[in-house]
């Protein structure tokens, strides 16, 4: 079982059915779900508010109706930027997809997917198809009616098509496959280190070291994976733990900066601002 600091790994409700669905809500300005990857594709359906979300490298601004397809293996994370941001999490185990029976469909395009050798465009809008098949799948899921499991499957067969024939982002190799995957392996060591460290001076050598690689090859893979450069990754959690003593503790703002990891007040606070576009100390006085 793995245990790495951003691989994410919530058991089927239903192991039998292979797919899991819940509503996101009560997501406020700045609420995040922090980097992490998993083995399950994963639809995001946005039916209120706003928010970013990062996949890979790139950034999708997100609103009602927007659809984001996470493809197994994709390092993602996500920000509200209202105060009324809801969404589905579609999760699909990919065993849900295959048979016993190796026919063309498990050869030509469920393998594939499920090995990453297929990838999709992450931001889908405005395909009434896809909404379609999306709210099918959410309204049967719920509903428990009489024969909803073979419902779901067909109508998660019916995106499938739609995605394979208007979507299709890449195909990879398996030698690409099984370097994405061990590259993400390996930088879990540097996301743990950092979670663990944040309050502590941390310099790319230092996360270079951990690898044993290059100065030079640790940035660019990291810019690769995350999306974001080292310092402003470190940053993002460094703000995130102030966050939390803003909102629980009697810390002074300069104890706070301290603490996580900021050597500069000024530097903190503009930071801060820039981040959550309120500064610490009226953050602290509208949440006490």
């Amino acid at each position: 079982m793995k245990n790495q600091k951003n691989y994410y790994n919530k058991i089927m409700p239903n192991p039998n059915l292979g797919i899991d669905i819940f509503i996101c809500e009560n997501f406020n300005n700045g609420k995040k779900f922090n980097t992490h990857w998993h083995e399950n594709m994963q639809i995001y359906f946005f039916t209120q508010g706003n928010a970013i979300v990062t996949c890979n490298k790139n950034q999708y601004y997100v609103k009602e109706n927007s659809i984001i397809i996470i493809n197994n293996n994709d390092l993602h994370s996500l920000e509200s930027l209202t105060n009324n941001l809801k969404f589905y999490t579609i999760r699909i185990n990919s065993d849900f997809l295959f048979s016993n029976q190796i026919d063309i469909c498990q050869t030509k395009f469920f393998s594939p997917l499920s090995q990453n050798q297929i990838s999709f465009k992450h931001l889908i809008e405005g395909d009434i198809n896809v909404l379609t098949c999306i709210n099918q799948i959410i309204n049967e899921y719920f509903s428990t009616e009489i024969g909803h499991e073979l419902a779901i499957k067909s109508a998660i067969y019916n995106l499938i098509v739609i995605l394979l024939r208007n979507y299709i982002d890449k195909f990879l190799t398996k030698k690409e496959i099984n370097s994405k995957i061990n590259r993400l392996k390996n930088f879990d060591l540097v996301f743990k280190y950092i979670d663990q460290n944040y309050s502590n001076k941390i310099t790319n050598s230092d996360l270079a070291n951990i690898l044993n690689i290059s100065t030079y090859h640790f940035c660019r893979t990291f810019k690769e994976l995350s999306g974001k450069t080292s310092t402003e990754y470190i940053n993002q959690i460094r703000l995130e733990k102030a966050i939390e003593y803003l909102s629980k503790e009697n810390l002074n703002i300069t104890e706070i900066a301290l603490i996580c990891g900021f050597e500069n007040i000024n530097y903190f606070s503009r930071l801060f601002k820039k981040q959550y576009k309120i500064a610490p100390t009226k953050f602290r006085k509208n949440h006490l």
